[in-house]
């Protein structure tokens, strides 16, 4: 379809083209593009260099081409076809303007910056005035999502170092080294605090004090991982929902804040695991004592070792384009862990979840685990294939009530329940998962791969197609 992109002259750059009393007479135009910048949605585009006023003769306008992020002739061409960057656009006597055809032959995928600057450089056939920025206008190339993508995510093998981050419409990657963080400070509207639950034996608990200059001392029994029911309160409930923090929310009551002991928990291993096993168990990393208060529209942390008699702190302003702020104890410092709340689905890697044992909740550290971004809108469910088989599952069975909406939606929607681990590492071939972005994109997703050639945890696979 050809679409006009019409360039309307608005009152300011009519009052630029105003010419002396005589301009009836003289052949001096002004000659622009209004609009400096347009989105293109069209295969095909008629743009128009306008002219203050009617010409009197015939002529050219010439224009240069910079290109970013795209080849003429292999992802968009022009006619008049251009040559060397420069395309010349006759016009007649009369004219009103000068057109010609930008023809875009590719999309821009989501995360990628695509667009053409045209810029008029010289006028034939009349006295022509054009300046900055007005002889200037660039065309830019519409995001989409990719239609399907096959994914290797570098969690980095079976000491699983990072945790990946997928934006599932670009297709990009984010690699977060596990432990380089330890506090989330949320963005909304509440004050919540997070734990990263992709440290094994990562643990917080409330104490009775409020002085965080009281000297601490560590505590066996604040772990997690160990199949204890009474480590289950140390962690963040797994699925995901502020309400279930282990840090309780933040008072606007100074005095509600409490101190808490907190066990940094243990290292990436700094030794492989042997075959389809994964080394999940490294180095103590140290005990830390926190205090988190309100600060205005974001928060305060005051932070120690645990024997200090003084303290730190970090104040930390909610951050809109990011689900969380994260603060890195050991540092001492704001750290990069996580992409903008837009541009990440789901994320694999480590994770301290809930298990069953003896009737009752208790932690145990996955390795090969998948969360998906509920906080931000994304939604998943699974399928099995004795309903649907992934290569036929279409749009068309894609089933909205089974998407929870709620504010309870569960991030653990794919968690471990893709593979197995007894006898051995292995996936299980009898479902696929249905993903929802929060952009109303659809995906369907399965994976294909759980272990390397050489039967190596840490080694994911998983593709998809935008339904």
């Amino acid at each position: 379809m050809k679409k006009a992109i019409y360039f309307f002259l608005s009152a300011l750059a009519l009052g630029a083209f105003s010419c002396s009393e005589d301009s009836n007479t003289s052949d001096s135009l002004g000659v622009a593009f209004v609009n400096q910048e347009v989105n293109i949605t069209q295969s095909s585009n008629q743009v128009n260099v306008v002219f203050s006023e009617a010409t009197k003769k015939s002529g050219t306008v010439t224009l240069s081409i910079e290109a970013n992020g795209v080849t003429y002739g292999t992802d968009f061409n022009t006619n008049p076809v251009a040559v060397n960057n420069t395309i010349t656009v006759p016009f007649a006597a009369g004219a009103t303007s000068a057109t010609f055809t930008f023809n875009k032959l590719i999309d821009a995928t989501e995360g990628q910056t695509k667009n053409a600057k045209f810029t008029v450089t010289a006028v034939t056939g009349i006295d022509a005035e054009f300046t900055s920025p007005t002889n200037t206008t660039r065309l830019n190339f519409n995001e989409v999502p990719v239609s399907s993508k096959t994914i290797s995510p570098a969690v980095g093998g079976n000491t699983f170092p990072n945790n990946v981050y997928v934006d599932l419409s670009s297709g990009v990657t984010t690699n977060v080294a596990r432990t380089s963080w330890e506090l989330g400070f949320y963005s909304g509207t509440d004050y919540r605090v997070v734990l990263n639950p992709g440290i094994n034996k990562f643990a917080v608990k409330q104490l009775a004090t409020t002085n965080i200059d009281e000297v601490q001392t560590s505590d066996a029994n604040v772990t997690t991982g160990n199949y204890d029911p009474a480590g289950a309160p140390y962690i963040d409930h797994p699925y995901g929902n502020l309400s279930g923090t282990a840090i309780a929310a933040i008072s606007a009551t100074d005095a509600d804040n409490k101190v808490y002991l907190v066990n940094l928990g243990q290292n990436v291993s700094a030794t492989p695991a042997t075959g389809s096993n994964a080394a999940l168990t490294g180095t103590d990393r140290g005990w830390k004592k926190i205090r988190i208060l309100r600060n205005g529209n974001g928060y305060k942390l005051l932070y120690a070792n645990i024997e200090a008699t003084t303290h730190n702190e970090i104040n930390i302003t909610k951050d809109e384009a990011h689900n969380f702020s994260f603060v890195s104890l050991l540092n001492g410092a704001l750290v990069n862990a996580e992409p903008l709340k837009q541009k990440w689905d789901i994320n694999l890697g480590t994770f301290m979840n809930y298990t069953q044992y003896n009737g009752q909740d208790v932690s145990y550290y996955y390795p090969d685990f998948v969360t998906s971004n509920t906080i931000n809108g994304t939604r998943v469910y699974e399928v099995l294939t004795s309903e649907f088989t992934y290569d036929a599952f279409t749009t068309a069975n894609v089933d909205a009530n089974k998407f929870n909406t709620t504010a309870a939606a569960d991030r653990r929607a794919i968690g471990a329940n893709w593979r197995a681990t007894y006898p051995s590492a292995s996936l299980k071939t009898d479902r696929f998962y249905v993903v929802k972005d929060a952009a109303g994109n659809i995906y369907k997703l399965k994976f294909t791969a759980m272990v390397n050639g050489s039967s190596e945890r840490g080694n994911i696979t998983f593709e998809y197609i935008k339904l």
